[in-house]
């Protein structure tokens, strides 16, 4: 434990709207384009998109899940830069809220066509969201 409080790194999350967070942490958990991808100080440097998903984090104040609907990840060996298009506190997410809008894509792919970009997404969305609410599986 000890370690750990001698080599904290910085998160940062910032949205289109507005810099969500910027804290110092020990591990951090983020759902990557191919699994999620948890990184520590001194991790090499990398770039990868995000899918929607669990962001979880333990940090010098606090520990943190969040609720991440894709970006880009950033990780250098001290600082991890998180673009997401959009995040949520999992305590804010209402459970029916979200099934309906799950069904209400799953309803509009029944005719979507390739064009149909934002439907396939609203819907991996909504699927991820109700997974997590209907599980409350955290790693962290």
């Amino acid at each position: 434990m000890e370690e750990k409080v001698q080599n904290p790194f910085v998160l940062e999350v910032v949205t289109p709207e507005r810099k969500y967070l910027e804290e110092e942490v020990y591990v951090v958990l983020l759902p990557a384009a191919k699994g999620y991808l948890s990184a520590m100080r001194g991790h090499l440097p990398l770039i990868s998109s995000i899918k929607p998903g669990i962001l979880e984090f333990i940090g010098k104040k606090r520990k943190l899940s969040l609720f991440v609907a894709g970006g880009f990840v950033q990780i250098l060996p001290q600082r991890v830069t998180l673009l997401a298009e959009r995040v949520e506190k999992i305590e804010e997410l209402d459970i029916e809220k979200v099934r309906n809008l799950k069904a209400d894509a799953e309803e509009k792919l029944k005719t979507a066509t390739e064009k149909d970009r934002d439907i396939f997404i609203k819907y991996e969305e909504a699927s991820s969201k109700l997974y997590i609410l209907e599980k409350r599986h955290f790693v962290l």
